[in-house]
């Protein structure tokens, strides 16, 4: 973009001014993407544990969701479910918290990750609301 405004005005396509507010709100950019990238850098090792954290969690859904008491087990449901999606009282679709539906959209094999055990064995067990 910046390469651009400078041949529009050198060719004197825009004015001086035009030139001057196009080149605020660019640099007004760079200086936001590099706060955003700063911030990323010093939270880095933060994402990298929530990862690790979720992965076990998810290894381990099943076991912690069966020994787990009523506000447990809606616990388990804030930390992984974004939305759930009823129709007719029945389950239509789910959006998953990060980086659990990054999980499951890496997730290969018997979809027990995305369907919540081994494929055809588990009947849902709603969580509580």
């Amino acid at each position: 973009m910046e390469k651009n405004l400078q041949r529009l005005a050198i060719e004197e396509e825009i004015s001086f001014e035009d030139f001057k507010e196009h080149r605020a709100r660019i640099e007004a950019e760079r200086s936001r993407l590099r706060t955003t990238v700063d911030a990323v850098k010093q939270r880095q090792h933060l994402v990298r544990a929530d990862f690790e954290i979720a992965l076990e969690l998810a290894t381990q859904l099943d076991f912690l969701f069966e020994k787990a008491n009523y506000d447990e087990k809606r616990l388990l449901c804030e930390t992984v479910l974004k939305r759930v999606y009823v129709k007719q009282g029945k389950i239509t679709a789910t959006e998953l918290n990060a980086p659990f539906a990054l999980i499951t959209r890496n997730a290969a094999g018997s979809g027990a990750v995305t369907n919540g055990g081994e494929e055809g064995t588990r009947t849902p067990t709603p969580c509580g609301t």
